[in-house]
C-alpha cells in the first residue's frame, strides 16, 4: 500500500518513509506479507521520488522530467484527442463510481433487513426489483 501525503504528516523529513511492523512490547518483526511506503510530497530531498512529487504538483505539459509519465500527461493536456480521450475517462469513471455506490448502497439495505428480522429471501427478491 502506498500512501501518498502532501504535508510531512510524521515529521520524518524523508520523501519515502517505509512502515516497519512489530508484534508486542519487545517489538518483535513482523512481515504480514503486507508492506505500507508513505511518500511525503512536502520534502525535496533530491530523490525521484521527490521529483515525482514536484512533478505532480504541477503536472505540467510542457516538463518532460517524468519520461512517460509526462509525455503522457502532455498528450492529454495539449494534443489532438488527448482532450477526447480525458473526457472517455473521466465518464468510464463516474459510471463506475455510481454503480459501485448502488452496490455498496444494496449492501447497506440487506444487512439492515436481515438485522431486522427479514429472511435472506426476501431480502434478494426485493433487491432485485430496485
Amino acid at each position: 500500500m502506498i500512501y501518498i501525503s502532501e504535508t510531512d504528516i510524521w515529521e520524518t523529513e524523508e520523501a519515502v518513509s517505509f512502515v516497519k511492523k512489530t508484534l508486542g512490547k519487545k517489538a518483535i518483526p513482523y512481515d504480514d506479507g503486507r508492506h505500507a511506503i508513505y511518500v511525503n510530497a512536502a520534502v525535496d530531498d533530491g530523490s525521484e521520488a521527490a521529483k515525482m512529487m514536484k512533478y505532480f504538483k504541477t503536472a505540467d505539459p510542457d516538463d518532460l522530467s517524468q519520461g512517460d509519465l509526462s509525455r503522457r500527461v502532455r498528450f492529454l493536456k495539449k494534443e489532438q484527442g488527448g482532450y477526447q480521450t480525458m473526457c472517455e475517462a473521466a465518464e468510464k469513471l463516474v459510471k463506475w463510481g455510481i454503480e459501485e455506490g448502488e452496490i455498496n448502497n444494496s449492501r447497506k439495505l440487506a444487512i439492515k433487513m436481515y438485522q431486522k428480522g427479514s429472511k435472506p429471501e426476501e431480502i434478494a427478491e426485493l433487491l432485485e426489483e430496485c
